[in-house]
């Protein structure tokens, strides 16, 4: 079949379609919405088709078609089931498919191309074999351009009718806020029923009564198409208005009704600003008070004879001044600025002593807040101390009997108090696993504690770095091997390298980084690496894991923080592993940071630099409390 014939088809597709939008069966609305929609479409289709046909996509890019069998298989499962709808083409004539769930007579041989849209199919176009006779490859690339297009326009219409739909949903909100902001504004002025003023060429005076119906030229004002008031014109019955006068009177009606609105607005402004004022005073009269009643007996007003500042009671102030100055803290008044031998003050002076009036205030005000920052900064200390305590405490009263189980748990295993079947053994060995996971998390916890309270004691000495790898190798390997995955130390690692540090503390931070390693990588190899550089030495731990997103790298040494923070997450822990191991090394002299570029299958690197004689610093909680 060649082109001419497959235009002439469509030509007729086209025009029969047309002919059905203008008399269809029936009088559905939404049938008829939709063969208006369709017809349109396929207007601009076959534009579309005639100028890009020529560049179809070769049969092997595009979806495979397939034969229908006589016995029609279950369709795909559509995108926008909720809304279906069908055409069949036939006998030169379209028509209207009242159930697209079943097939039409004469369809049993059919080629069926998807309909589809961002991967999934919202529909399917059939085509029936012509004269008994299969369908050629220039016929089934055809039908599958059409198909592409025809999905691409569908899926136009469908984010255009969403466009819509949220553009009403924001213009009725709008409108809504409009209606609901001159309803508060006329209330605020007490004018809850109507506003208007009468100008007659001379004045401007207020007019409440209700505009005449007749006799007049009366134009809405809308704001955002909310109306808001009207526009009344009185006019002569002997002359009316033109046409030009109407348009002249109807753009006078929209300025004001924009004028209107913006000094409705800055009205509202205006009274927001003047609620935020009064909350900043009564929150500036409210600390005064607080702040003298907490210093009853304390001297608050000083005196200066241009040599020095002393404290002055009460009693000895002069009861007249020859100039004063209120000082003001936001409109509240906190005390007085008096001059005292200044008879005859210049205008200079006047200013000058205003403006350090102003001064003093701020100054004043700046050392109050210092001192209730100082305060709270105080109360919060206390409130994680108490907290740190309880969960040294806690964590003590949960460690003992936990050992008690753990210990008991050994000798049942070890069949001290007679023989065990294989389910006694199996559950004994669920109680050893869970038991020390517990144990593991109740010294992360207690660590943490000692750590912030301060009564962290190191111990340092010397030892190989590689013996550490080792122990950790060790201890490691069977969580590696469970995963399969390769645990070992690299081999350009120095294995002379030396430090002086607490040996227990270390050999923790790298069970703690090597066990998270591997909690996170599912296939490949955790590497371990030490080298000397200068006066420090570098360990680097690199796995093969998830990887962590370049903004979540600070994330893993916050406390009881996780980069997977779902419900669904894999991983478990109490997120104390990487915190506690940073402050550890803080506490030697050294650093601890994470890089990775969060790429699944890069993995992380773990880098801890710590000097070669370990440099103890007490934690900063500490610090604070000695101070």
């Amino acid at each position: 079949m060649d082109k001419n014939r497959y235009s002439q088809r469509l030509k007729a597709l086209f025009s029969e379609i047309e002919r059905l939008a203008a008399t269809p069966a029936g009088n559905d609305p939404t049938i008829r919405a939709e063969l208006e929609s369709v017809r349109t479409r396929l207007l601009a289709l076959e534009a579309e088709f005639r100028e890009d046909r020529h560049h179809a996509a070769p049969p092997e890019a595009l979806p495979a078609s397939r034969e229908k069998e006589p016995a029609r298989p279950t369709a795909p499962e559509i995108l926008y089931d909720k809304d279906r709808v069908g055409f069949v083409y036939t006998d030169e004539k379209v028509e209207a498919l009242q159930d697209v769930s079943i097939n039409p007579v004469g369809m049993e041989q059919t080629l069926t191309t998807l309909l589809t849209a961002s991967g999934q199919p919202i529909g399917e176009m059939q085509i029936s074999q012509p004269d008994g006779r299969p369908l050629t490859p220039e016929e089934r690339n055809l039908a599958q351009s059409v198909a592409q297009q025809v999905s691409l326009q569908i899926q136009n219409l469908r984010l255009l009718a969403a466009t819509e739909r949220a553009r009403s949903e924001a213009e009725a909100a709008t409108r809504r806020f409009m209606h609901e902001g001159w309803e508060n504004y006329l209330d605020a002025i007490h004018h809850n029923e109507r506003l208007g003023y009468a100008y007659d060429q001379v004045s401007v005076s207020p007019y409440v009564e209700k505009i005449p119906d007749n006799n007049g030229f009366q134009v809405s004002m809308d704001v955002m198409d909310e109306q808001i008031g009207a526009v009344y014109l009185k006019t002569d019955p002997a002359r009316p208005l033109s046409r030009d006068e109407q348009v002249l009177v109807e753009a006078v009606a929209r300025q004001i009704s924009q004028q209107v609105e913006n000094l409705r607005l800055l009205a509202d402004a205006s009274r927001a600003r003047a609620e935020a004022e009064d909350v900043t005073r009564r929150m500036t009269r409210d600390g005064w008070r607080s702040f003298m009643d907490e210093l009853p007996d304390a001297a608050l007003s000083f005196s200066y004879d241009s040599n020095q500042v002393v404290p002055t009671p009460e009693a000895g102030l002069p009861r007249k001044a020859d100039l004063s100055q209120p000082l003001m803290v936001n409109g509240e008044p906190i005390g007085e600025l008096a001059i005292l031998g200044g008879q005859s003050l210049s205008p200079e002076a006047v200013s000058l002593a205003a403006s350090v009036a102003a001064r003093a205030s701020i100054q004043i005000e700046t050392l109050r807040l210092t001192e209730e920052l100082r305060k709270r900064a105080a109360e919060l200390q206390e409130l994680d101390r108490l907290k740190s305590a309880f969960l040294a405490n806690m964590s003590h009263e949960l460690r003992t009997p936990l050992n008690s189980i753990l210990g008991f748990a050994d000798v049942i295993q070890e069949g001290l108090d007679g023989p065990l079947t294989e389910n006694m053994a199996n559950d004994l060995q669920l109680i050893q696993k869970n038991g020390r996971h517990l144990l593991h998390l109740i010294n992360d916890v207690l660590d943490m504690a000692k750590i912030t309270a301060g009564r962290m004691n190191l111990n340092p000495e010397k030892f190989k770095v590689h013996d550490i790898f080792d122990e950790v190798i060790n201890i490691s390997s069977p969580l590696a091997n469970e995963k399969s995955i390769l645990l070992t130390t690299d081999p350009d690692s120095d294995e002379k390298v030396e430090v002086f540090a607490d040996r227990t503390r270390i050999s923790q931070v790298m069970i703690n980084v090597v066990n998270n390693a591997l909690k996170f990588t599912d296939k490949g190899q955790v590497f371990l690496n030490v080298e000397h550089q200068g006066e420090n030495i570098v360990i680097r731990v690199q796995d093969t894991g998830v990887g962590i997103p370049p903004d979540k790298l600070e994330t893993v040494f916050q406390e009881f923080t996780q980069v997977d923070t779902s419900s669904t997450r894999k991983a478990g822990g109490t997120g104390l592993g990487l915190p506690i191991s940073r402050k550890l090394i803080e506490m030697h002299g050294g650093r601890m940071w994470a890089e990775s570029t969060g790429i699944p299958g890069e993995g992380t690197r773990i880098i801890i630099e710590l000097p070669l004689e370990a440099r103890i610093i007490e934690p900063a909680s500490k610090k604070i409390e000695e101070v």
